[in-house]
């Protein structure tokens, strides 16, 4: 194998301390690929909906409208909005206390290590994979995905690093 190939082929290290943005937007990651999140996000839709026909027609009657429909109008949408912020505050508690986090990607699977962990996934434990602008999250392929694993980009030593990870998973898991 070339130098070149081998480089191509090579582990990939990042290193970075998580942010409380990062759990946020998996969360909301594993809501759009998970069945529990998806059905979550449809009834209270569904229920918004509803509180919003309820509070117009009698708006359109010229009737008061009764005090519990413009609450239940802001908690439905105040739920289908801040959810995922309000789960990954509470796992984010516990995140902030592992320190910086250093991640290798290789053939084999993904390595994080932290202050107090070191955990190795392989590529069959969490099969799938979602890009987003900041992160590469991984998923578990039960229906509600729920074991993620999630790596920063801003933690890669160079842009060609990012690359490369995305090759790495492009080999070994499915995109969604």
């Amino acid at each position: 194998m070339s130098e070149q190939q081998e480089a191509a082929h090579g582990a990939v290290e990042l290193s970075y301390d998580p942010e409380l943005r990062d759990y946020t937007a998996a969360l909301r990651v594993r809501d759009r690929v998970g069945v529990a999140g998806r059905r979550q996000r449809k009834l209270v839709g569904a229920a918004t909906g509803c509180l919003v026909v309820a509070t117009a027609l009698s708006l359109a009657r010229g009737a008061d409208v009764p005090a519990p429909l413009p609450v239940a109008l802001l908690l439905c949408g105040s739920v289908l909005f801040l959810s995922p912020w309000l789960m990954a505050r509470q796992l984010f508690r516990f995140v902030r206390r592992q320190g910086e986090f250093r991640v290798r990607v290789d053939e084999s699977g993904v390595g994080v290590d932290t202050r107090n962990s070191s955990t190795v996934i392989r590529w069959q434990a969490q099969p799938r994979y979602v890009e987003t602008a900041d992160l590469f999250v991984m998923l578990s392929d039960d229906k509600n995905a729920t074991a993620l694993t999630v790596i920063a980009k801003r933690g890669a030593r160079a842009a060609s690093d990012v690359d490369r990870l995305r090759e790495i998973f492009d080999r070994h898991l499915t995109k969604v």
